[in-house]
């Protein structure tokens, strides 16, 4: 991203007491152990590595909102 890197992105939008509940699905091409945690720390609730398949992103949307 041009302006900030992801995990700084989900903690914008986290510290927004309007998007502090909504999921946030990391898209990504890291996908080191550490930088999920950095991910999960910051917010986010799944982590997706590019490239990626349309089911993958489906299955991890459809983990977040179905009971």
């Amino acid at each position: 991203m041009p302006r900030m890197g992801g995990l700084e992105f989900v903690r914008q939008v986290k510290t927004n007491a309007a998007y502090k509940f909504t999921p946030v699905i990391m898209l990504t091409t890291e996908g080191q152990d550490n930088m999920k945690e950095q991910g999960r720390a910051a917010g986010a609730k799944a982590w997706i590595l590019k490239p990626f398949n349309p089911p993958q992103m489906l299955n991890a949307v459809a983990k977040l909102i179905l009971p």
